[in-house]
């Protein structure tokens, strides 16, 4: 049984939509694993950075860090970990 040129054109059609539903889906989902990277990358420097300046009153922070997904957050506590006087300093943002 042959295909009218209207079944050809909806199959060309869907393979079209198919394709660039894939491409688009790669692409969003590199984007979600970059975040993904930065987000546990921000993690880590502040994890690092609460045991050497506060020892164990900073690490105990930390449980409470790695709920933040929030790249403006996260960046805001490692700009305010550089310049804190105090573990309190820190606590506040979190």
């Amino acid at each position: 049984m042959e295909k009218t040129m209207a079944q050809e054109l909806i199959e060309e059609g869907m393979k079209a939509g198919l394709k660039q539903g894939l491409q688009q889906g790669k692409i969003e989902g590199k984007i979600e694993g970059k975040i993904e990277g930065k987000i546990e990358g921000l993690q880590e420097a502040i994890s690092l950075g609460l045991e050497i300046r506060y020892g164990n009153d900073g690490l105990a922070l930390l449980e409470n860090i790695v709920k933040i997904d929030s790249i403006e957050k996260l960046e805001e506590i490692m700009r305010a970990l550089k310049v804190s006087k105090k573990v309190d300093d820190i606590k506040k943002l979190i």
